[in-house]
């Protein structure tokens, strides 16, 4: 019996190729190819589905959205996330969200399918560019100085676009003391720019 698979994925180019791939299979068998998380998320209500392939990039959500719903919905299915995006955060999001596997585009489709026959039996799956990606942000997480509860209270300030005289009104503390707030920020964070430091705070889910 072949496992159901689910590719979610809005460039036709790519799951065309996945499915003329699997036509032959003796292990999967490609139920249908949906372009955003809400077909799928539709269809699992009426199919049963055995695996899904989830692109990160999709119309109506990202695909860490998707794969906390998924779970949600039907917690024995195996999710794999196929995408173009190699940054270490998106990577621990997916798998904090519920992923099984994660593998880049770029790789080739032999590792796909060895990436769905893994997770099928069980066991987690990484490409070796998403592992080595992961590695790093561990790395870089444990160089980084906790911020102060005043500076957490700063750098939601600033990401409202406040200024520093701003920021000084409304905490009761000087200029002087929020541009040393700022700038501690900056070098803990390891941030060149008020952008830097925004990018930051919504990578670590701080907004």
């Amino acid at each position: 019996m072949r496992h159901r698979l689910l590719l979610v994925d809005d460039h036709p180019i790519l799951t065309d190729g996945l499915k003329m791939i699997f036509k032959d299979s003796s292990k999967f068998e490609v139920v249908m190819a949906v372009p955003t998380g809400n077909h799928a998320l539709a269809l699992l209500k009426t199919q049963p589905i055995d695996v899904l392939v989830v692109d990160y990039s999709l119309p109506d959500m990202n695909g860490i959205e998707l794969i906390r719903r998924v779970r949600a919905a039907c917690p024995a299915a195996k999710i794999v996330m196929l995408t173009m995006h190699d940054d270490g955060q998106v990577i621990k999001d997916a798998i904090s969200a519920g992923a099984d596997g994660y593998i880049l585009k770029r790789n080739t489709m032999s590792e796909l399918t060895v990436a769905l026959e893994t997770v099928m039996n069980g066991q987690p799956y990484m490409s070796p560019e998403a592992s080595q990606k992961l590695f790093r942000l561990a790395r870089e997480e444990e160089n980084y100085e906790p911020l102060t509860d005043r500076e957490i209270e700063v750098m939601g300030l600033i990401i409202k676009e406040l200024t520093n005289k701003e920021i000084a009104a409304q905490l009761f503390i000087s200029d002087r003391t929020v541009e040393v707030h700022r700038k501690n920020l900056l070098r803990k964070t390891k941030c060149n720019s008020t952008v830097g430091l925004i990018k930051y705070a919504f990578a670590q889910n701080m907004v």
